[in-house]
């Protein structure tokens, strides 16, 4: 097999009939030029490139593209087509084209292959003092195959499915994060603190990071949760020192506004630099704050010029939160869901 290179070309004339080879490949970019000989000044009729990532004989097997018609004309002679390959880090890459010339010969090239040098993107991971206990080689291990979270869906929503081979506790601050990329401890989300959980051996819990944006809400971006999370039952409260930080206050509990979204309205009077965040169950063990789901989350800041009325609201699928300066007090839950609904689906 030959490696991929520069190759040139030889005198118009040299070849006869169709003629297709190799023209140029750049492992670090995964960019390939094939190309094709017609044997006289007519274009190519068709070319076809194939390419396998696996180490297969890309001749009987592969990804197929599929250029009809003319492609580049050099010199009149010189056909070639352009090629971009998807493949990972380190891939053994192997590729062949064929064309037919205008005399209706069909050629095929050599095979040519190249190792890729193109870094994959970027896999998020599991950490955390639950590992060993969701059957991982140990405790905050940013590097764990096994914790590893792809993009199965291509929906920028990354997660990974751990089945329990032991009971883990919540409790004294232990729990878990994800790294934004496998191997590196930067960033973490949520970042300042772990998120609670408890389990017992034998259950199958799966855990998630939202990349997308979700404009209007924090952390509009990252969000961390698992499985666990968005199914248990809760009771939330909106809290601040503009209520007295009261988790069990029920004037600031947080009402089921249906799809995963709580939410409350409450009387805030004038002044600069109020927090808001959410806690659960009458305590500070769960909380939702600006960088998510936690144990310690970080407060949303919010200046009044008047007394008014707030709107407090909370995204139980994903742990976000989000404040509404222009709410209504009508209590309905119609009227109430209303009015966030369009910045959430």
């Amino acid at each position: 097999m030959a490696t991929g290179a520069l190759l040139l070309l030889g005198a118009v004339g040299a070849y006869a009939g169709c003629w297709c080879g190799n023209g140029y490949s750049d492992p670090n970019t995964n960019f390939v030029e094939a190309q094709v000989w017609p044997g006289d000044s007519e274009a190519t009729t068709w070319m076809n490139f194939r390419y396998t990532t696996d180490g297969s004989d890309p001749t009987t097997s592969g990804t197929v593209q599929v250029e009809p018609g003319t492609f580049y004309q050099f010199a009149e002679n010189n056909d070639w087509f352009q090629a971009w390959l998807t493949a990972g880090n380190g891939d053994l890459v192997q590729w062949y084209a064929e064309a037919m010339g205008a005399d209706g010969e069909v050629c095929p090239s050599e095979v040519y292959e190249f190792t890729s040098g193109v870094t994959p993107p970027a896999v998020p991971n599991l950490v955390g003092d639950c590992e060993s206990e969701l059957g991982g080689t140990g405790d905050w291990n940013n590097g764990d195959p096994l914790t590893d979270m792809p993009d199965l869906e291509m929906d920028g929503i990354y997660s990974v499915s751990l089945t329990a081979t032991g009971d883990f506790a919540s409790g004294g601050g232990s729990g878990y994060q994800v790294v934004g990329t496998s191997g590196s401890w930067s960033p973490q989300y949520p970042g300042d603190s772990n998120i609670p959980i408890q389990f017992t051996t034998g259950e199958e819990i799966t855990f998630y990071i939202d990349t997308n944006a979700q404009p209007g809400w924090s952390p509009e971006s990252n969000a961390v949760w698992d499985s666990k999370l968005a199914t248990e039952p809760h009771t939330w409260a909106a809290v601040g020192g503009w209520q007295g930080w009261d988790p069990t206050n029920a004037g600031t509990q947080l009402a089921d506004l249906g799809g995963g979204i709580l939410g409350v309205v409450a009387w805030v009077t004038a002044g600069a630099g109020h927090e808001f965040k959410c806690a659960a169950d009458g305590g500070w063990d769960l909380q939702c704050g600006t960088n998510g789901y936690g144990q310690n989350c970080n407060t949303w800041f919010f200046d009044l010029t008047e007394d008014q009325w707030v709107g407090f609201y909370l995204d139980t699928n994903t742990g976000r939160i989000r404040v509404d300066l222009e709410a209504s007090p009508v209590a309905t839950q119609d009227e109430s869901w209303g009015s966030i609904k369009s910045l959430f689906r």
